[in-house]
């Protein structure tokens, strides 16, 4: 069965002074109907390289944390940040190129994709938390679509890496999806998973066919 690797969030239990690898349920189940089985990533796994199979055809970086600002050379400082989440989601993005397997980049992996190809972002954006968005795009499939937004920080057309493609923006100029021409990485700001809609279906259809 076709396998997707998949990142988690790190989370804090106070009551026991740790930190955990977690994930939604929204994710699974969204790739599970798309056909996958879910392969996830822990944080603290020091054998990243094992997971990818000759089953794997996908790596999803998933929403959840913010990125480190020393990545894309801020001073800004940020809370929700783990180094370890970094260290991990750097790893399998790496190695996916490497093996010429497809990326989809979701939310913080919107973010952290574009700071790996040298890219910047911004912070502490307005109305894009809990607020819903029109797509701007010259693509027909995501043209005036309505999408979610649930993030603070965001990437700007001065932001985004000079190798990556546009997609998509927001009405208020932020781009909302970008794709990597040379290799099979494709980037939502928005969470596919939560809205379940039919183009968010068929654009993750074509990009893993290589249609887009």
């Amino acid at each position: 069965m076709k396998k997707v690797l998949m990142s988690m969030r790190v989370t804090e239990a106070s009551n026991y002074n740790e930190k955990r690898n977690s994930i939604a349920f929204d994710y699974i189940e969204y790739f599970e109907k798309l056909g996958y089985l879910v392969q996830l990533i822990p944080n603290n796994s020091k054998n990243i390289n094992n997971y990818f199979d000759k089953e794997v055809k996908v790596v999803v970086l998933t929403g959840g944390n913010n990125v480190n600002p020393k990545l894309y050379k801020s001073e800004d400082k940020l809370t929700d940040v783990y180094i370890q989440r970094d260290i991990t989601e750097k790893k399998l993005l790496k190695k996916a190129i490497k093996k010429d397997i497809s990326v989809l980049g979701i939310c913080r992996g919107f973010h952290f994709i574009n700071i790996y190809y040298s890219g910047k972002i911004t912070h502490n954006i307005k109305n894009h938390v809990n607020k819903n968005h029109k797509l701007i795009s010259k693509k027909e499939l995501l043209n005036s679509k309505k999408t979610n937004s649930f993030h603070n920080q965001g990437v700007s057309s001065d932001d985004l890496a000079k190798d990556l493609q546009v997609l998509a923006k927001s009405e208020d100029g932020f781009i909302e999806a970008f794709r990597y021409k040379k290799n099979k990485v494709l980037a939502l700001q928005w969470h596919p998973e939560r809205q379940n809609k039919k183009y968010d279906k068929k654009l993750i259809k074509r990009f893993l066919k290589g249609r887009i």
